[in-house]
């Protein structure tokens, strides 16, 4: 599956990847290559999104669930994100809920579909200095709250398959900020039985 994924955004290819701010009460998307160099290609094909899906059911949802007495019941975002040292790829400290359009999301996961690079290491600041680099396959799960980095990838193309995992409280607080998202970001629906 992580050379599917790799092989869907190589044909594909990527376009800029922004990060979301808080601006006059609004969510809106920025672009800021100081702060984030990144490349994302979203992925439409329904039956790779329900194998995507199947996956973090069967692996991750039952881990989030013993850890930290979590039930996920939703997805959000299905990308192939690609950090490209050509491009200096990189992600500097940042958290994953700290806006009206974001404050729903519990945990992010971060998949590595391949491991021939070098750089791309994730990171917790506020817990030292250890870099976090699991194998092709792998991954690391963690509190969207949680100040987070990905180094400077200096060689080779670091692909990734990057959700964020919820529940359905929290798909009713997505909805309720419908309001304070920009016109460029789609209201959210939370739909009775409607997992995604």
């Amino acid at each position: 599956f992580c050379a599917e994924l790799i092989a869907l955004y190589e044909a594909a290819g990527g376009a800029d990847s922004g990060f979301m701010r808080e601006v006059g009460g609004k969510t809106v998307g920025v672009y800021d290559y100081a702060h984030k160099r990144r490349r994302d290609c979203n992925i439409e094909d329904e039956g790779i999104i329900k194998r995507a899906q199947a996956l973090v059911r069967r692996r991750v949802v039952p881990e989030i669930r013993r850890a930290h007495q979590f039930e996920v019941t939703r997805m959000e975002r299905y990308i192939v994100a690609c950090y490209d040292a050509a491009e200096e790829a990189h992600f500097r400290p940042h958290r994953d809920n700290t806006t009206s359009g974001t404050a729903h999301r519990r945990f992010a996961c971060s998949i590595l579909l391949n491991d021939d690079y070098e750089g791309g290491d994730l990171s917790f600041p506020e817990y030292g200095g250890k870099r976090w680099r699991p194998p092709a396959g792998g991954a690391v799960i963690f509190s969207c709250s949680i100040l987070h980095a990905v180094s400077r990838v200096t060689k080779g193309r670091r692909y990734a398959f990057l959700p964020f995992l919820y529940d359905e409280a929290a798909a009713r607080i997505r909805e309720a900020n419908n309001s304070r998202l920009s016109d460029e970001i789609a209201p959210y629906r939370a739909a009775t039985g409607a997992k995604s």
